[in-house]
């Protein structure tokens, strides 16, 4: 079952019960990098009712299955109020609040950050492989 499934499929529980922090920690995205506490991020700012998170999607998936194994990916939502407070929580348990802050209002961004939460590339909607690939390069040498 596919993470965006799981997500439309089991979050208003999961928010009801208070465990929507599953739904963005980079652990529960799994892959080999997402244990690597030292490998860059990319963060992207996720919506529900966002038509650009929606059209984006296959070009996430596929930056994300390509570049697994060189960063963590973390998906922060802002559908609602109990999702950003999760979202926010995750932020500051991952040192990129000043990101999370400074985007959270911007649905469809994805960041790339370095291990220390330093940005290093914003991408808005649909995402390059190529242009996310370099960031991820960059961010991973700084």
């Amino acid at each position: 079952m596919g993470l965006n499934l799981v997500n439309r499929v089991f979050r208003p529980v999961l928010v009801a019960i208070g465990l929507a922090a599953l739904l963005v920690s980079p652990l529960a995205l799994g892959g080999a990098a997402a244990e690597q506490a030292d490998s860059p991020l990319v963060v992207k700012i996720h919506a529900d009712w966002c038509g650009t998170c929606t059209r984006m999607e296959p070009s996430w998936n596929s930056v994300r299955s390509s570049l697994d194994d060189r960063a963590r990916f973390v998906v922060l939502d802002v559908t609602d109020a109990d999702t950003v407070k999760a979202s926010t929580a995750e932020a500051d348990r991952l040192g990129i609040r000043s990101f999370f802050d400074g985007h959270k209002s911007k649905t469809g961004t994805v960041g790339v950050l370095t291990s220390g939460g330093k940005e290093v590339a914003v991408f808005k909607g649909e995402l390059d492989e190529d242009a996310v690939s370099s960031a991820v390069d960059e961010a991973r040498s700084a």
